[in-house]
């Protein structure tokens, strides 16, 4: 199984998953850091290896941020050269139960790509879709 780390601003992380497990159950070897504003970036930063540290195994670890350029990313990215991990930013709710979903049959490089194609697909304009079609 893929491990998750779900590293987001505040407590929207540990929400998250909460939503999630509401619709796909509940989940193991998923763990969530959040960002507040007394947090240090080097002290986050390092939260966030320690925390990939932990999360390591042979099929991999996939962080998921909630925004590109965001301290939470900016802290994930900053490990990327020092650890063997993949990252997705710009989590949201249907990225998050796909990987859920998928994590067990998929490769890290496939659950990556998942995560990617997700996010593309899952913001629409409702007005375009149901009032003026």
């Amino acid at each position: 199984m893929i491990n998750i780390l779900v590293v987001t601003h505040g407590n929207f992380g540990n929400e998250l998953i909460k939503s999630a497990e509401m619709i796909a159950g509940k989940q193991e070897n998923i763990e969530a850091l959040g960002l507040f504003v007394e947090d240090d970036f080097d002290m986050f930063k390092s939260k966030v290896k320690n925390k990939i540290k932990e999360l390591e195994n042979e099929e991999g670890v996939l962080v998921l941020t909630d925004m590109f350029g965001g301290t939470p990313s900016n802290a994930s990215f900053a490990n990327l050269n020092n650890l063997d991990f993949e990252c997705v930013t710009g989590l949201n709710l249907p990225m998050m139960l796909e990987v859920l979903i998928n994590r067990d049959i998929k490769t890290l490089k496939e659950l990556v790509n998942i995560a990617v194609d997700v996010k593309k697909n899952s913001i629409f304009n409702l007005r375009e879709i149901v009032l003026e079609k």
